[in-house]
């Protein structure tokens, strides 16, 4: 396993460690790949591979789209999308990546979130 693979293996490993209410999480590339994923044992996905396929493109491409506003508004720290059944966070990881994350709806919203933006603070793969 390469450097940059065992590193962001270790990121979601430490992802799925901040709450246990997080069900799932995956790294993907700017063009909505999927690099790696993590889901909590025993969790159903809401999704299934096709829609979670383009649920990751259509993340990747509102990302490059926000990214053109970013000199006016500055840079974008992560988007929280609220469902019924969960809540979605999705977040730049350096230049190369993006990190999502989703939880069930009765855990800490606000604590996760201070969570993750603390662990990427100053994130190093900004240089990759």
């Amino acid at each position: 396993m390469s450097q940059s693979a065992q590193y962001l293996d270790k990121i979601l490993k430490n992802v799925m460690h901040t709450d246990k209410q997080i069900r799932y999480a995956t790294i993907f590339d700017n063009s909505g790949n999927e690099i790696l994923t993590s889901v909590r044992e025993g969790v159903e996905p809401f999704l299934n591979e096709v829609d979670t396929k383009e649920t990751l493109h259509y993340a990747a491409n509102a990302w490059k789209i926000r990214r053109t506003f970013e000199p006016k508004v500055g840079r974008g720290r992560y988007v929280l999308a609220v469902y019924d059944k969960l809540r979605r966070l999705t977040m730049p990881l350096g230049d190369k990546y993006l990190l999502m994350v989703t939880w069930g709806i009765d855990g800490g919203s606000a604590q996760i979130i201070e969570h993750l933006e603390n662990m990427f603070s100053g994130d190093p793969t900004k240089d990759w």
